[in-house]
């Protein structure tokens, strides 16, 4: 494999997209309990041109994107349960690129159903689980309140939450009202019409997908006792205390949370949704830009590696 050579997008800098360098280095190989995959698409997500600005201070070089669609190459030893050929999506480091390796444990077979677009735009569920049952303990009959429930996370989030029993509340903007019902929301605010603290009753749980302001004026609608879960950063102790309420970061994304979704996908309960599609791999900065944007749309950026 190291005779391959093989396109990616590398980070030598921390900057602006222009730091996104298309050049050609070795295939990897992959490891014990590892499977080296032909990705076909590669979600993009915010924490991509975060890291790329220097968040973290991520080591330098390296290739952005966190998650993948594509087709397995080869694996490396002790994998058993997949084989070359097999069409899988799931956690991917590194993922701007034709090839790459990840943990065969954080890879799944992708449904028959999905495109390779909509399996790589899939992280968002494992994202939104993770942040409503391990971190928000959510359970049947409880009232949740979803903030941004037509993006990449809040529509899988919405989706979730209704297939567990819960009462969804979700704010959107009025063009998605309708399509953020048709996921399971009972009631979908928007709110550009007035505040949405002055149109929600109390609830159990809030996810939090924006921050910011939004974020402050969260604190109120939550029952006491009950929790706030934010994505974006870390909600204030001292306001959680006044409010008699638990605030917590809920970016976990653990092994579980992945299985839970993938059942999900595979039984077509959930469904993700892809925003835009960019191609090929050479328009990596063109998604990152529009990612960082933001924006109202629906679903998930997806950047295609060959056009």
């Amino acid at each position: 494999m190291r005779d391959i050579h093989i396109p990616v997008i590398r980070v030598h800098a921390y900057g602006a997209s222009s730091q996104l360098t298309l050049e050609e280095i070795p295939s990897p190989v992959p490891g014990p309990g590892e499977v080296l995959i032909n990705i076909v698409a590669s979600g993009v997500n915010p924490i991509d041109w975060k890291l790329r600005e220097g968040f973290q201070q991520k080591p330098l070089p390296f290739i952005p994107g966190v998650e993948a669609a594509g087709v397995v190459i080869a694996v490396g030893e002790g994998v058993t349960d997949k084989k070359p050929g097999q069409e899988v999506y799931g956690a991917v480091d590194g993922s701007y690129a034709a090839c790459a390796v990840a943990p065969a444990a954080q890879l799944f077979p992708k449904p028959a159903h999905l495109s390779f677009e909509e399996a790589a735009a899939a992280g968002g569920g494992k994202t939104a689980w993770g942040a409503l049952f391990e971190v928000g303990q959510l359970v049947k009959g409880q009232r949740v309140l979803i903030h941004a429930g037509a993006g990449g996370v809040g529509s899988f989030a919405v989706q979730l939450a209704f297939n567990a029993g819960a009462y969804v509340i979700a704010t959107a903007s009025a063009e998605n009202i309708d399509f953020v019902t048709s996921l399971g929301a009972a009631e979908v605010i928007d709110y550009k019409v007035a505040p949405f603290e002055t149109q929600i009753a109390l609830v159990d749980l809030v996810l939090d997908t924006v921050g910011g302001d939004t974020l402050e004026r969260s604190y109120q609608l939550v029952k006491p006792g009950g929790v706030l879960v934010c994505l974006v950063g870390m909600p204030s102790a001292e306001k959680a205390a006044a409010a008699g309420i638990r605030a917590v970061w809920g970016g976990t994304k653990t092994i579980h949370a992945m299985r839970e979704v993938a059942k999900l996908l595979e039984k077509g309960l959930i469904t993700p949704f892809v925003r835009k599609v960019f191609a090929p791999l050479s328009q990596a900065a063109a998604a990152q830009n529009y990612s960082q944007q933001g924006g109202k749309g629906r679903g998930k950026i997806v950047l295609r590696i060959e056009e």
